[in-house]
C-alpha cells in the first residue's frame, strides 16, 4: 500500500516555523502514514501526534509561548524557559514549584494581553534565576535534559489505532552508529527523545538502556549527524511513495555574519546543520531516490529578507512571526501540492 511520509529536521529556534506549517496541514485535512524526525523536529512531531494537553493545533500553537517577552529578551537574550539549569537539586526545585499553586499561578500566562505575558515571563525569569545548580567545569552539558517533556507529550497516544509510524534518530556513542527508534516497536519514549535531543555542550549525553541490545549506552542528538532522517524511510518504509520535507535547513540565508557573541554561538549550532541537511537531501535524491523514484516535495519557508538576521532569536515576537510565516508558507504549498496529499 502506498504511503505518504513527513520529514521534520533539527533546528530548535525554528521549531515554530514547523509548528505553524503543521497547523496548516492539520486544518487542510492532510494525513501522513509516516513521520520521520531528527533533533527539534522530534518534539514538534510529537506535539503534532501525541500532545499531552489540547488538540494538535493547540499544542503546536503553544510553542509560541516558548518565546521570551521582548522587553526582557532585548536586555537578556537567553531562553531560560527552554534551556534550564541542570542537576538533581535543580530538578527538585522545579518539582517544588510545580506543587506550589501560588508559584504556578504567577508563572502561567492568564490572558493574552502584552502586560500579562510580560508579567508571566518575568516571574519565570525570577524562578529560573533563583534555581540552584550543580554546574561546574566538570559538567558534561550546560542544561537540564528537557525537563518539561512529560508535561507536553503523551507517549501512550503513539499506540492508538491509526497513528502514523513515528521515527526519531540519535547517535549511539558507545556503538559509534546512528540509531533509529520506532514507535511501532515501542521504542519512542521519554528516554529516547532525550537521547535524540542531547545536543553536544548544550545538553549532556543521555544514558539509557538500548532497546535493541539491552545494554546501557550513551547518546548524542541525531540531528548533529543526520539532520533529516531519510534513513528511517530507507531502512523501514519501502512502501512510501510521497515524501514531504520541511526545508528550513536547506536555506543558505541561515549562514550569515553574526550580530554578537551570543548570535555567533547560535550560528555555530545551526550552520553545520544547514550544510549536513543539504548534503543529506542531495545524497537521498542521487542514491536512494534515483532507484525507487519516490516523489520528494520540499516545502520552502517564505521568510522575508528583513527577518533572516533575527530568525534564530528566542523573543516572543520572533516566534509568533515565524509561526505565522510557517502557516502561510504551508498554505501556499498546499495550494500547489494539496491534491497529491489530501486523501
Amino acid at each position: 500500500m502506498a504511503k505518504t511520509a513527513l520529514i521534520l529536521g533539527g533546528g530548535a529556534p525554528n521549531a515554530t516555523l514547523m509548528a505553524g506549517a503543521l497547523v496548516a496541514f492539520e486544518e487542510a485535512g492532510v494525513r501522513f502514514d509516516v513521520v520521520s524526525t531528527a533533533g527539534a523536529g522530534a518534539l514538534i512531531g510529537l506535539l503534532y501526534l501525541a500532545p499531552a494537553k489540547g488538540s494538535p493545533a493547540e499544542a503546536l500553537a503553544a510553542t509560541m509561548g516558548m518565546g521570551v517577552a521582548d522587553e526582557i529578551y532585548q536586555h537578556y537574550p537567553v531562553n531560560y524557559k527552554v534551556f534550564q539549569k541542570p542537576g538533581a537539586v535543580a530538578d527538585l526545585y522545579r518539582k517544588m514549584l510545580q506543587m506550589n499553586p501560588v508559584a504556578q499561578f504567577l508563572a502561567n500566562q492568564h490572558g493574552d494581553s502584552q502586560i500579562e505575558k510580560l508579567f508571566a515571563d518575568w516571574m519565570q525569569l525570577c524562578y529560573a534565576s533563583f534555581c540552584p545548580t550543580d554546574l561546574t567545569p566538570q559538567s558534561l552539558g550546560l542544561c537540564s535534559a528537557v525537563p518539561f517533556l512529560e508535561d507536553t507529550v503523551d507517549f501512550a497516544k503513539l499506540d492508538r489505532p491509526g497513528c502514523p509510524n513515528f521515527y526519531l534518530n540519535a547517535y549511539n556513542i558507545d556503538e559509534r552508529r546512528m540509531q533509529t527508534f520506532a514507535s511501532r516497536q515501542g521504542h519512542v519514549t521519554a528516554d529516547s527523545v532525550r537521547a535524540a535531543l542531547a545536543f553536544p555542550f548544550l545538553y549532556p549525553p543521555h544514558a539509557m538502556v538500548n532497546p535493541e541490545s539491552g545494554r546501557q549506552c550513551w547518546y548524542y542528538e541525531g540531528a548533529a549527524h543526520d539532520c533529516l532522517n531519510y534513513k528511517a524511510l530507507v531502512d523501514h518504509e519501502p512502501e512510501v511513495t510521497h515524501i514531504v520535507v520541511f526545508d528550513i535547513l536547506g536555506a543558505d540565508e541561515l549562514m550569515r555574519t553574526p550580530r554578537d557573541l551570543y548570535d555567533a554561538w547560535m550560528l555555530s549550532i545551526i550552520v553545520p546543520q544547514v550544510a549536513i541537511a543539504q548534503d543529506d537531501t542531495k545524497l537521498f535524491e542521487a542514491v536512494h531516490n534515483k532507484k525507487h523514484k519516490k516523489t520528494l516535495l520540499k516545502m520552502p519557508f517564505d521568510i522575508p529578507a528583513d527577518r533572516w538576521e533575527t530568525s534564530l532569536d528566542w523573543s516572543r515576537s520572533n516566534l509568533e512571526g515565524l509561526f505565522a510565516i510557517g502557516k502561510r508558507s504551508a498554505e501556499r504549498f498546499l495550494e500547489k501540492e494539496g491534491a497529491l496529499l489530501c486523501r
